[in-house]
Order: structure tokens, then sequence, then C-alpha cells
């Protein structure tokens, strides 16, 4: 029978089924969708060597129910290698499906799995996955700003006692030395702040 394949998303997909003939029904399905498949694993390897081993885009895991093993290999995974995460399961309890987002799953399917599911299944996942990403990254330069004037402040007072300067004049100070250093002013101030641990030794 002849298949009409649809035009290439671009996007390769790692599939993730303990069911052998299932995992290659799942990756025919992937690329009749125009998706290219970056392998096929069982649940019992290593997921991040996996992604190490064979990039791709998204994950998707075909398990009938999404068990301890699995939420902890997916919780386990470091930034580096999480990929928009897609769930096909047999179990669409509340309390699956808020377990496996917990663990890192974007989109989650049950079964009953066509093309069209696939692809919006897909769609979901990354849009979501890019929406936790940019949350994650304004939280993280939320802490580093934080982390950053906590260390300037401290500077400013080191510079106020020790030279008898105000608030103000501390800190016109602590910018003048970066200034002609060419170095961020958080970078003075750290160099302030362990001079005068060193001061204290």
């Amino acid at each position: 029978m002849h298949i009409n394949l649809m035009t290439p998303v671009g996007l390769r997909v790692l599939v993730l089924d303990g069911d052998r003939e299932r995992a290659r029904s799942t990756q025919r399905l992937l690329v009749e969708q125009g998706y290219a498949v970056a392998d096929a694993v069982a649940p019992d390897e290593d997921l991040a060597e996996a992604l190490s081993r064979a990039p791709a885009d998204i994950l998707m895991i075909y398990a009938p129910t999404a068990d301890a093993a699995l939420l902890a290999a997916l919780k386990g995974l470091p930034q580096t290698l999480r990929v928009p995460t897609v769930l096909i399961t047999e179990d669409g309890s509340s309390e699956e499906i808020y377990a496996a987002v917990e663990a890192g799953v974007n989109a989650c399917v049950v079964v009953g799995v066509n093309g069209n599911r696939v692809r919006s299944a897909i769609d979901l996942a990354k849009a979501n996955f890019s929406s936790h990403r940019g949350l994650r990254e304004e939280l993280d330069e939320a802490r580093n700003a934080l982390r950053e004037r906590k260390l300037i402040e401290r500077a400013k007072g080191i510079i106020m006692k020790e030279r008898g300067l105000g608030e103000d004049e501390a800190y016109a100070f602590l910018r003048r030395r970066a200034m002609q250093r060419g170095q961020r002013l958080v970078t003075i101030a750290e160099m302030v702040n362990e001079a005068a641990e060193l001061m204290q030794l």
C-alpha cells in the first residue's frame, strides 16, 4: 500500500516503549506525519544516556501507567537533556496526569492514537515546554539579580564604613572603580567583599 508522507517538519523524536511491536507502529506513524525517529528505547534503558546518544527534539513515551521508575527517570534528567515530552498512557486519571506533569511531561494522550492526535500532542508539548523554560529562565534571572544586589549592598556597606562615605558616595565609588577597570559593578563588589573577608582572617 502506498503511503503519502507529509512534508518533514524537521523534528527528531525519541520513542520510549517497552512493547517493540507497538514502538515500531509508533515510529511508522511518526514518519507518516513528517517526523524523523532518532531512536526507540525500552523503559529499562538509561534515558539520559539515550538522549545523549541520540539527540532528539521530542521525547515520546508510551506507558500503560506512569510508574515510579519512569517518573524518577524523567525527574532525573539534567536540564541540558530535557526536551518537550509527550506521554501516551492507558491511565487518564487526574492523579497520573498531575504526577507526569510534575515529572516533566508537557502533554498527555490517552490511548487511541492517530496521526492528528500525535501532531497535536507534539505541538502542545513544544508550547508547554517553551512556556515552562521561559518561566525558569525568568526565575533564574530574578534570583541572580537578587544575589548581585545583595553583593553590591554588602560592598557598599564596607566602603561606607572603611572610608567614612555616605551611601550615594560609596555607590559612586564602586561604579567609578568598575568603569576604570572595565568590569561589571558586581565583580568589583565581589572583590571588595572578598578583601574584607581576608582582612578578618
